[in-house]
């Protein structure tokens, strides 16, 4: 499997490729154009990516990339997040949106994101509808389809597979923040 500095090597490198600036002035003004540039990012990765050579470890390195563009996007966005969040001595949290402070308040308001990396992510779900009560409001990123009662994330684009599509994300992160009256400090670019 390639290292996590290896992928996000590959990611950044990508990510210049297109032009930094460019996706930061084009999802600026456009968030919906986030998907798109999600979808392209992607592709070109894992066209760079020899994934075929280490098949099993495929689905693990497909998550660090999704998450590494993921943390890019909701920082080019200036979506409020934080990142990383250690709760417990054995459970952290990949991404809340806003806050961690929103989410012990008011959990209605509030979204934990997890990426699924491999089989023994999935009991932590159980430990996570502990701090979110709501589990429409945890929101899973997985290669592999599993049935859940939270939202799942897929990056395939057939429709039997997932019901929402990794690509959507950032739209529907900014679309859950307005519903919910958002007024978290955002800065433009």
């Amino acid at each position: 499997m390639l290292s996590s500095e290896e992928i996000k090597d590959i990611l950044y490198s990508t990510i210049e490729s297109i032009g930094n600036k460019r996706i930061r002035c084009d999802i600026t003004s456009n968030i919906d154009l986030a998907g798109k540039y999600i979808d392209l990012i992607m592709a070109e990765c894992v066209t760079k990516m020899d994934l075929e050579r280490s098949a099993r470890d495929k689905d693990e390195t497909i998550a660090v990339l999704c998450e590494a563009l993921l943390h890019f996007m909701l920082t080019v966005c200036s979506l409020p997040s934080e990142r990383k969040i250690q709760v417990k001595d054995n459970l952290s949290i990949d991404v809340v949106v806003p806050s961690i402070t929103s989410l012990s308040r008011t959990p209605d308001k509030s979204i934990i994101i997890e990426i699924v990396r491999n089989k023994a992510d999935l009991n932590r779900i159980g430990e996570l509808e502990l701090l979110q009560p709501n589990y429409k409001n945890i929101w899973l990123i997985s290669v592999t389809p599993f049935s859940t009662r939270c939202r799942i994330y897929g990056l395939s684009h057939e429709r039997q597979l997932f019901d929402n599509i990794f690509s959507n994300i950032i739209t529907d992160i900014n679309n859950f923040l307005k519903e919910s009256g958002d007024k978290s400090l955002r800065l433009i670019h």
